[in-house]
Order: C-alpha cells, then structure tokens, then sequence
C-alpha cells in the first residue's frame, strides 16, 4: 500500500503558549504567502499553535472539529484567488457555515478577499485582512488572544448591519523586517526580492494590493536568506519579483539599475556554488518586463544565473490595446527584448492575454502577426485569456469572446509546440467569474467606509 499523504501539521508555539491556535487553509496555490505570515507570527508573536492543513476542505472541516475542544479559541485562515473562488464557492460556502461556532474565528486574506472584501464577507468570513498580512494578522491574533479591541488594528474589513466597512488604511511594511519563510520550522519557499509595481496595468491586481513603489530587500537580506535555504538543502533558488531586471531601480525609470543586478547576481553565484546550487532568475516566478531587457543585463545574467528560459510579458501585440492596458511599453519593445535574450543564448516564452474586453479585430489581427515575428524570432507563446479580477480597474469589465480565427490560430501553433498555456481553462472561469458578478456574489465598484462607531 501506498503511503497516506499526512493532512494536518502542527507547528507548537515558540514560547509558553496561549490556549488559542491558529489553522492555515494550506495548499501548493498559497504556501508562499502562508509561509510569510507564520514567519511573522513566529517572530512578532510566538505564543500561539499552529496547525497547517492540507488537502480538501473537508479535511479542513474535521480538523477543525477535531481541534475544537483542545482550544480555548480557533483562528482559521484562508488567502486565496478569485480563480480558486470561482470553482470552489458553494463547496466553500458550506464548509464556512459548518465550521462556524462560537469559538471559531473566520478570517480571509489575499488577492481575492483584498480584491472585493464584502463579497468574501458574505461568503461567512468574520475579518478580511486587506493587502500585506504580516502585521495585520499579527496585531488580530494579539487583540483576540489578549481580549483587546479589534478595531484598533489597522487594514481589516467586516460587516456592520450588512455593509462592508474597515479599521482604515494601513501603511506597507518594511519587507526587510519580515523572514520570507519559516525556516526554523523547515517550510521553504522562493525569496521575495520586490513587493510593489509602478505600472498599475489594468488587469493586475499587484500594485493595487501593494502600491506602486517597489520595496527591495536588500541584497544582504537576501543573501541571508539564500544561504539559510542551501544550507537546508534547497538546490534551486527562486524568487518572487514583478519584474526580475526592475531589481533596485526606481520607480521613474524604464531600464534596469545594472549595479544592482550585478551586485545580487555576481554574489548570489558564489554562494550558489559554494553550494552546489542554481539560480533561478527571470523566470516564473519572476518574469520580465520587455523594456528592461538590455545587453549589459543579459551579460550579466548569462554569466550568473543557471535558467537558460526567460518568461518576458507582451500581453498584446497591439500598441493600442497596450495603451489601454497602461503597460508602458510597445510591441517593438517586445520584439527587441526577444533578439537580445536570442542574442545572449536564452530561449524565450512571451505571455499573450487573449479576450482582453476592448479588443477589436484588428488588434487580433496585429497581435497575431506579432506572435508570428516571435515565433520566428525562436520565442514559444505562453497564451492566457482575460479575467476580470476584482480590485482592479477592469473588474467590471468581460472577457470577449476568442474569434473562431483566432481559435484556429492558437490550435495550429499548439499543434507545431509553439503555444502553450491554460487559456482554455480561462475561458471557462472567465464566464464563471461574470457570472458570480452577476449574481453579486463577487461584489465590484465600492468604496470601503472607515467605520466610525
């Protein structure tokens, strides 16, 4: 017989422990946020229980009753997507709504519930934490354990009489402040080098959540970080960037800052070989913006990184539709990019979002003409298709319908390897998300209230 993956894991309290415990909802989709904020309750907290689950929700359910009479009081948290909304929400719904007591506090966080915080509400969340969670969850869990008053922490929403309301705004943190995982608990994860995106593209949902000034760790903090995972016996290195060549540079500029990439990356060599590591660096999940790809950057990741793929998102190969989507770059842009990464020996994917709400026919036609100078270039077509996603500024927005052209296209170019990507699966939870739109189960267009008393 096989063996029987172990659904729940304990982490005990750091020090003399409360009687409270906190359970994260803990799966491949969200172990990197969730590894953050255990990192946080470890290091600003340290008193309470921990309890990872995995699997189904129903292993979640008994868990949850399995703990109930062990615990004076349980927090369970879920983050999560709007993706994972869309196919789970009536399974979801229940599980709430069967694990709901009075010694049970539900409490939501990340893209989604960030995203329209009273839709998820509803859903039967008692909190949702807005944004970063690391001090937030932090200061939560010490006002419920130490029987303080909740609305003194900043960055939660809840309900009052049916309206979504919040403590008020919260002020981003410090990244170098705060471990990227746990590993005294041994849970590793890629190192969050950025956090922050200054383009605001209308489709995202990163610098709405995380504002549009990047914060870098610093390249010592990261190094710190480094060592620790190869010294646990991590041999890939990755790291989580919105934009991998935008590393140190400032907000107002369209190029990379080369000394600060150099710095990271010529020290991240040595001690990936002082290890017999490898660096994994502008691919997932660290992509690249096309304007930042520059020969004095791709020399220094050819002579430091171990990835010979870069993932470089176009988008659109239309200009107008770019416009519109305030990318900040051109499809000319795009095709250099993909010469210089060809030119320095690394293959390429570049991101296409199909169905994107105002695309006309002959913006398909451009971007399908772009798509065929890439290929010809050597580039591979990473194809994804357009979801409307609540916090940003086409979340009221449809996705269009992929033309049967369009369709015969991405068919043939699948068939010669040269397109790949879950586009398919997107298109059907696009219909599901404007369908809970719809149904004013994903709530878009309001505007959180401070809640005065």
């Amino acid at each position: 017989m096989g063996k029987v993956k172990r659904r729940i894991k304990f982490l005990p309290p750091l020090r003399r422990g409360k009687n409270v415990a906190v359970i994260f909802y803990y799966n491949n989709w969200n172990k990197n946020s969730i590894n953050a904020l255990i990192s946080s309750i470890d290091q600003h907290l340290g008193y309470v229980s921990i309890y990872l689950i995995e699997g189904g929700l129903k292993d979640l359910l008994s868990s949850v009753r399995m703990l109930l009479n062990k615990y004076e009081r349980l927090i369970v948290c879920f983050s999560f997507m709007t993706t994972y909304l869309a196919l789970n929400y009536i399974h979801l719904k229940n599980i709430l709504k069967q694990v709901k007591n009075e010694k049970v506090l539900l409490v939501a966080g990340g893209p989604h519930p960030s995203g329209d915080p009273w839709g998820t509400l509803e859903l039967g969340f008692d909190y949702v934490v807005l944004g970063e969670g690391e001090k937030t969850l932090v200061e939560l869990l010490r006002v419920l354990v130490e029987k303080g008053d909740v609305l003194d922490v900043k960055g939660l929403a809840f309900l009052d009489n049916g309206v979504c309301v919040t403590t008020g705004r919260r002020r981003f943190i410090d990244i170098n402040q705060y471990s990227p995982f746990p590993f005294w608990r041994g849970l590793l994860s890629p190192i969050e080098i950025a956090r922050g995106c200054p383009y605001a593209c209308t489709f995202c949902q990163v610098s709405f959540l995380h504002g549009g000034v990047p914060r870098y760790r610093t390249v010592e903090n990261i190094l710190l970080y480094a060592e620790t995972a190869f010294s646990f016996g991590v041999k890939d290195l990755r790291f989580i960037s919105p934009n991998a060549l935008g590393y140190g540079s400032s907000p107002y500029e369209k190029s990379p800052n080369i000394y600060s990439l150099y710095e990271l990356l010529s020290k991240l060599r040595q001690l990936a070989d002082k290890y017999s590591g490898r660096i994994f660096f502008g691919s997932f999940p660290s992509e690249v913006r096309p304007e930042f790809v520059c020969e004095d950057a791709l020399e220094i990741l050819r002579k430091n990184v171990d990835n010979r793929r870069l993932v470089i998102g176009a988008q659109s190969g239309s200009d107008e539709v770019l416009r519109k989507l305030n990318r900040g770059h051109t499809v000319e842009d795009v095709l250099h990019a993909v010469k210089i990464a060809m030119n320095y020996g690394f293959k390429v994917d570049v991101d296409f979002i199909f169905g994107l709400p105002f695309e006309e026919k002959e913006d398909v036609l451009e971007t399908l003409n772009t798509i065929r100078k890439l290929i010809d270039l050597g580039a591979k077509i990473h194809a994804h298709v357009f979801l409307p996603l609540p916090g940003t500024p086409l979340s009221d927005f449809s996705t269009r319908e992929l033309e049967p052209s369009l369709k015969k296209e991405i068919f043939k170019l699948i068939g010669k390897g040269m397109l790949f990507g879950d586009w398919m699966k997107q298109e059907k939870l696009a219909k599901i998300i404007q369908d809970m739109r719809e149904k004013q189960l994903i709530r878009t267009n309001y505007t959180l209230k401070v809640f005065k008393g």
